[in-house]
């Protein structure tokens, strides 16, 4: 039996000495470890603020449900994948997006279990499906592409919003956290009669997009309370949203051109040596700049993309909204902070704000996702962080991700992956 006045179990240790080891942790890991250890190790995790941890470094989000740290160590959570999803989950920032059996979304947040439903996404999603020629509703549980949040916080009386690409890239569909509304968006041109002396002096690449459907998106962010939409040939397009009444946008009927497509910009570039070179790009707020990101990656001959590229440089261009048209201005510094991209989640911080040593004007860059399918569904697959790394735009070189021994223990799951950037929950 316990001498009196001495803790039997760790569930009774005072909340004085809880706050004490509290205030040594020196990571948000260490603090969801920590509450995960007991009940009110919780309950007491959730009511002390610490002021002195620094914004952390981002985890490694698993197609399987899990979260990892980037120091290989699982993190403790609440199940992210579980009975009802249907179509997995996408990241977006510290919280999961589900879609579940009947079509329903909801975000998750997996260090505090919190669910916020968004019911009236699917029937935005719904309503695009309705009107595309290609896609019907059987593919209203794995139409979502890319999904964002607004930086609006979620306690406020209006709340974020939620915008994602959906029907790869030909529509966009915005749903209010706090408010029952949703909007759906097609990117698709408006068609004009061009007479057949015209057509013959295009370039091949202007008769390809004269002929194609509807502008292909390719990445979305919210920039100072508007959406931005990326095209495929670097045009970028606006629409202003009223976050109490999505239906009545602000610039009618839908997107506006802010930069015009550049036609000479495409995916895949085939050089007379034999080389391929694949094009990734993406769109990022970074400390009141839109940027534009472009990811070369080097795809060997004969090659089937996705098999062996490897990225060997990045370009960057500030979107310039004061002339009109608005145009690209290439930057050779991020100003201090740090980008973390990824075909789900991407995001900028203070590097000097943060723990774990991350670097100023540096990409850190994931493996795309559709190079890595699941080995449970198509037997062997190409290693999820095979073509990650820190791309420093001072010296323009690229260096590891994560130290030998952790990659050798990621790479042994076999599973997609992308960032999750944690919140202290």
């Amino acid at each position: 039996m316990a001498a009196a006045g001495i803790p039997s179990s760790w569930e009774e240790l005072p909340a004085d000495l809880l706050g004490q080891v509290l205030k040594r942790l020196p990571s948000l890991d260490d603090l969801v470890r920590f509450r995960a250890v007991c009940r009110p190790w919780r309950a007491g995790g959730a009511n002390q603020r610490h002021p002195l941890l620094p914004p952390p470094l981002p985890w490694l989000a698993l197609r399987d449900g899990s979260l990892v740290g980037l120091d290989g160590a699982p993190v403790r959570c609440a199940p992210i994948i579980r009975e009802g999803v249907d179509f997995g989950y996408l990241a977006v920032d510290n919280l999961a997006f589900l879609v579940h059996d009947d079509g329903a979304c909801s975000l998750l947040n997996p260090l505090s279990g919190l669910t916020l439903h968004l019911p009236k996404l699917a029937s935005a999603v719904r309503r695009a499906l309705d009107e595309s020629t290609f896609y019907d509703q059987s593919y209203i549980r794995r139409t979502y592409v890319k999904v964002i949040l607004s930086s609006s916080p979620l306690d406020s009386a209006l709340g974020p919003l939620v915008a994602t690409i959906i029907m790869e890239g030909n529509s966009i569909a915005i749903s209010s956290c706090k408010q029952p509304d949703a909007i759906s968006i097609s990117m698709r041109r408006k068609r004009t009669l061009v007479s057949a002396r015209v057509i013959l002096g295009m370039s091949p690449e202007q008769r390809a997009e004269r002929i194609q459907g509807p502008q292909r998106i390719n990445d979305i962010a919210f920039f100072l309370g508007k959406l931005y939409a990326l095209t495929r040939h670097e045009g970028l397009r606006v629409i202003e949203l009223d976050a109490a009444h999505l239906s009545k946008a602000k610039s009618s009927p839908g997107f506006l051109q802010c930069i015009p497509d550049d036609l000479k910009q495409q995916e895949v570039y085939n050089c007379e040596s034999d080389n391929r070179y694949l094009v990734l790009r993406y769109l990022a707020e970074s400390d009141g700049r839109l940027l534009l990101l472009r990811r070369w990656m080097s795809v060997p001959p004969n090659a089937r993309l996705g098999d062996h590229d490897r990225t060997i440089r990045f370009e960057v261009f500030q979107a310039d909204l004061a002339t009109a048209p608005g145009r690209w201005i290439k930057v050779e510094s991020l100003g201090g902070q740090a980008l973390f991209i990824g075909s789900e989640c991407s995001k900028s911080v203070l590097a000097s704000q943060c723990a774990g040593g991350v670097q100023e004007d540096c990409i850190y860059f994931m493996h795309r996702v559709f190079d890595n399918p699941s080995a449970e569904f198509f037997g062997s697959c190409v290693n999820p962080l095979g073509d990650s790394g820190v791309y420093n735009m001072r010296d323009r070189k690229i260096t590891p991700l994560l130290p030998d021994a952790v990659m050798g223990e990621l790479q042994r799951k076999r599973q997609f992956v992308t960032w999750f950037f944690p919140a202290d929950a």
